[in-house]
């Protein structure tokens, strides 16, 4: 080859490897390149020119399913770096990952295009630059397999606040439940729902929907999410139940064990509109003893006055006669002929104009029984007179006797 041809490549090898080292570079960096589902992982991309940039470049926005990827409040700084004794300017961008679930991901690569300021004073120069993200793997770290859902933070509470009085209500009366869960290290979207509507029966229940937010701390780029459900509940009779505790278990990303959250459960007790609903057996047996006393109490009052009032009765019966025609009636249908001489004895006292009636039907019953009677004379027919003339002498509601009827077979 002649030197001539040889010193024009040279010239054009060394032109090229100059240009190639004059021109902009762009690094990748992964704080970790694996993970586990929620734990955040950042990706700095640092783009550097010979002289300074004069115009931001245009960063992508990535989207990826199981990827959460968003930007921290400070996501690009301006930064400096000294290469081949040449200091060179640019610009870090970083993005905050949050795997969603067990895989291999890698973000998609695209283009950036750059304008910087001529080393050699001429108009300002472009370039496009590769975008090429590293691939992160992440997997369900060992001992944490059962956990369903999965959830990582660097910490993870939960509270709650109750509004009103579960314990003292009455029907109609309501209460409130509000459950917050607060996720460090992690996003919110892993927090699964923290209640429901199911509640004890005569308890209604009314969910209102839920508040959920992520935000960065600035100072530390550290991601905090917050969930927070609210449920009132509405007695509408006699309740006594509980609404159960509310529990999450969770992989610390600390120290690799896993963890528990929890709050209490609460106790409902409802009084319904009967007098005896919702009361405790303390209160049942307190209300029973005050009930048997209050009746023995009344037993013991109105005895004496019923007692005088059932002897006023038989008192106007007597008088009245008419305890004498039930005895007589009672002898009669009994056919005991002396009971019905003795009770007519008594009823002569009382009515004596009503029991001469009787004496047609006694006279044929008193032949009947001394066999005085004529032959084939029939004693049923002689008792059954006898029963139809005490009979017409019914006492009235008045207890008058009745108008004495003609006496059968004269």
């Amino acid at each position: 080859m002649k030197p001539w041809l040889l010193s024009i490549a040279l010239w054009l090898f060394t032109s090229v490897m100059a240009m190639a080292a004059d021109s902009p570079k762009i690094e990748f960096k992964l704080s970790n390149e694996k993970a586990v589902p929620g734990e955040s992982i950042s990706l700095f991309v640092t783009i550097l020119v010979p002289t300074w940039m004069t115009q931001p470049p245009d960063f992508p926005e990535f989207d990826q399913p199981n990827l959460s990827v968003t930007l921290p409040a400070r996501s690009s700084l301006a930064v400096s770096q000294v290469i081949d004794g040449q200091t060179w300017s640019g610009v870090t961008r970083e993005y905050l990952i949050i795997p969603l679930a067990p895989g291999s991901y890698r973000l998609p690569a695209g283009q950036i295009k750059v304008a910087y300021k001529n080393p050699d004073g001429g108009d300002d120069l472009q370039a496009t630059l590769d975008l090429a993200p590293p691939p992160i793997s992440v997997g369900t770290p060992k001992g944490a397999e059962g956990l369903n859902p999965f959830i990582a933070a660097r910490d993870l509470t939960l509270t709650q606040e109750i509004e009103g009085e579960p314990e003292k209500l009455r029907a109609g009366d309501a209460f409130s439940r509000t459950v917050t869960a607060t996720i460090e290290g992690s996003t919110v979207m892993f927090i699964p729902q923290l209640l429901n509507t199911r509640s004890p029966e005569g308890l209604a229940a009314y969910a209102d929907a839920h508040k959920a937010r992520d935000a960065t701390d600035p100072r530390t780029d550290e991601t905090t999410g917050t969930r927070s459900e609210r449920v009132t509940y509405v007695a509408e009779s006699g309740v006594r139940g509980t609404l159960p505790a509310v529990t999450l278990r969770w992989y610390d990303l600390d120290d690799g064990t896993i963890k528990t959250s929890s709050v209490d459960a609460i106790k409902v007790h409802a009084r319904g509109s009967g007098p005896l609903t919702g009361t405790s057996l303390w209160e049942k047996l307190l209300i029973l003893v005050a009930t048997a006393l209050g009746i023995w109490l009344l037993f013991q009052w109105a005895r004496p006055k019923v007692l005088a009032l059932q002897k006023q009765r038989e008192q106007r019966a007597r008088t009245s006669g008419k305890l004498a025609w039930q005895q007589l009636q009672t002898a009669c249908v009994a056919r005991d002929y002396p009971a019905v001489l003795q009770a007519l004895s008594e009823y002569k006292v009382r009515q004596p104009a009503s029991a001469k009636t009787l004496q047609p039907a006694l006279l044929t019953l008193g032949a009947s029984q001394y066999g005085l009677a004529s032959p084939g004379a029939n004693p049923d027919a002689a008792w059954q007179q006898l029963a139809q003339a005490i009979d017409a002498l019914k006492p009235a509601a008045t207890g008058q006797p009745q108008a004495a009827l003609p006496p059968l077979n004269p």
